[in-house]
């Protein structure tokens, strides 16, 4: 895996909300289940979201729910070695992890559909 991707981002990622951290890894799976087809784009998005997800996981905040975040990490891991793999389960659960994020989506896919 590369050094850091988001090297400003690493010191100051425990201020963000944690709606919007979630958020954030959600989004680099969004990319990854996006570029499926290309296999370094697809690998570059997982590592991303592996790298955003260890902020979140070092992030105190997230200690009560942190053998989730494990978990979702490891399968990230294992999409990674195993290229093309769909992301949007593992999305979905992440975002469920953190209410104010489901709410978000929830209200993007509603106004989405007017």
């Amino acid at each position: 895996m590369t050094p850091l991707w988001h090297k400003s981002l690493k010191n100051r990622f425990h201020t963000l909300p944690e709606f919007q951290q979630i958020l954030m890894v959600a989004n680099e799976l969004n990319r990854a289940r996006n570029m499926r087809d290309v296999e370094e784009e697809y690998k570059n998005a997982l590592e991303r979201a592996l790298e955003l997800i260890d902020f979140v996981c070092m992030d105190p905040r997230w200690k009560r729910k942190l053998g989730e975040l494990r978990r979702a990490r490891e399968v990230m891991a294992m999409y990674y070695s195993d290229s093309g793999q769909d992301t949007k389960i593992l999305q979905r659960c992440l975002i469920q992890l953190e209410p104010e994020a489901w709410k978000k989506i929830s209200q993007k896919v509603r106004k989405s559909k007017v």
